[in-house]
């Protein structure tokens, strides 16, 4: 393989690096799902579930989604 290729194939998969790395540190896959309870405003439940809906999503991966900033 040349070295294009090689840094060419890193960057696509620079995610499941970063997610090794991850596993590496903590022992844990950030893939891992987490229950936790928290308190939000009625206005901001309300904005979360209209987004929930409209994109089809499920609330907790409407949150992931802005937590990552995608």
């Amino acid at each position: 393989m040349r070295l294009q290729e090689i840094k060419r194939i890193m960057k696509e998969n620079r995610k499941f690096l970063n997610m090794l790395e991850e596993y590496d540190r903590t022992g844990h896959l950030p893939t891992e799902k987490i229950r936790r309870s928290f308190t939000i405003k009625r206005s901001t439940l309300q904005k979360l579930k209209r987004l929930s809906k409209d994109t089809c999503k499920p609330m907790s991966s409407v949150i992931d989604s802005l937590a990552e900033g995608s």
